[in-house]
């Protein structure tokens, strides 16, 4: 205990310097902070929009093959007692809404002009449409496919109706009201055809080319099948999908958000790895200033090695000494370096966030301070603080008393 008390005292003997050395080790902290923050606040509302993108927090199917050739092939993976399954989910208190979907390929034509499209089949009322003008929170059941440019979404009691894509619709001339005939190959391998009224033209970068949207019944009767291929769950959290995960019946395929949003993962990796390089760079400047320092410190102080040497103070708790030094050091200024960081977040927060624009829609984005961000920096600073005090405290303990009370 003494030496803690004499290494938190031989810190505050020279305030000023103290601070000096800290100070690129604060600002850095601070800015990782800020960063960090936005990083987290970008990755969650991220996460958020893929999870209702089409995906959910878990999907359910039948057997695993779904996963890999199910959306072009739903017809092979006919889920077994779909009804039963989906009433149980619905009176688990962790889930928030649960609902079939389906899928088919088809060529999709008006006049002389035609695409292939991937055509998804969800109940109109868990179909979200934003607006193109402006940016809204989607309702919590149901799943955010676009922003509408032209049209409407399809009522629950409209069939036969069709929400292109703004490219496709683009692609074959058409509008809110046009007719498209859909030509798609069915289980059996004879051919269906009907004709869609575009109900309404979306927009959604890299989807509207390829992705169009019915009504799950309209897809039902379209194709024949007879059970759905996947259940779509939305937990009320994310931390909740994980216990609706673990009570369901076994046999079944189950994927969670996070095995299917691959794109998601990748970016959150790269931003993640971003944000290790910029605070290694920073430890590493503050570990060579912080070295420096100790080096001066151990100089100037040799008469006082020598003195407790002679004392019979041992070489390990001199050299103790000198390491929890630049330990405190790493971890006031991470804390001050922290501290200043939650209050410029809070500011920015203040003043309305940091704006971003999302595909094509300016918002602003909310700095996410939490514990985390504290952990993560301030046991890294007390480490690297305290490498950089080691090899100068080998010096303080390298000489012998005499040799140190020479010292000027």
């Amino acid at each position: 205990m003494k030496i803690v008390i004499m290494a938190w005292r031989n810190l505050l003997r020279q305030k000023r310097r103290t601070l000096i050395t800290l100070s690129a080790l604060i600002v850095g902290l601070c800015g990782v902070v800020v960063f960090q923050g936005y990083i987290t606040s970008l990755m969650r509302n991220f996460r958020d929009s893929t999870i209702r993108s089409g995906i959910g927090h878990l999907q359910i199917a039948q057997a695993p093959g779904y996963y890999q050739d199910g959306e072009f092939n739903p017809y092979a993976y006919a889920l077994a007692n779909a009804d039963s399954l989906q009433a149980g989910l619905k009176a688990m208190p962790e889930v928030h809404a649960v609902f079939p979907s389906t899928g088919f390929t088809s060529i999709a034509g008006e006049g002389d002009k035609s695409v292939t499209l991937l055509v998804k089949g969800y109940p109109a009322e868990r179909m979200y449409f934003s607006s193109s003008s402006r940016r809204e929170t989607p309702p919590a059941d149901r799943f955010e496919l676009g922003a509408l440019v032209e049209g409407s979404a399809p009522a629950p009691q409209e069939h036969d109706r069709l929400v292109l894509g703004e490219t496709a619709a683009r692609i074959l001339g058409a509008k809110p009201g046009s007719v498209v005939t859909l030509m798609a190959v069915l289980p059996n391998g004879g051919l269906n055809g009907r004709d869609f009224t575009v109900s309404g033209i979306y927009h959604s970068p890299g989807r509207d080319k390829i992705f169009a949207f019915t009504d799950y019944d309209t897809a039902v009767d379209f194709t024949g099948i007879t059970a759905p291929p996947v259940l779509h769950v939305l937990a009320r959290s994310v931390n909740a999908a994980g216990g609706v995960e673990s009570r369901l019946p076994r046999g079944l395929a189950v994927r969670t958000w996070h095995d299917l949003a691959t794109y998601y993962v990748q970016v959150n990796t790269m931003f993640s790895g971003f944000l290790s390089v910029i605070r290694a760079i920073i430890l590493l400047v503050t570990l060579f200033i912080m070295a420096n320092t100790m080096n001066r410190i151990v100089r100037e102080r040799m008469r006082e090695w020598g003195t407790l040497r002679a004392m019979g103070t041992k070489k390990g708790q001199i050299l103790l000494v000198v390491v929890l030094e630049g330990c405190f050091q790493g971890i006031v200024g991470a804390a001050i370096g922290i501290v200043i960081g939650f209050g410029v977040s809070a500011l920015i927060n203040a003043a309305g966030g940091v704006p971003f624009t999302a595909g094509g829609q300016r918002v602003a984005v909310r700095l996410i301070i939490d514990a985390g961000s504290v952990w993560w920096n301030v046991i890294p600073a007390a480490l690297f603080a305290a490498a950089a005090s080691f090899l100068p405290g080998l010096r303080a303990v390298r000489l012998s008393p005499s040799q140190c009370l020479r010292q000027l």
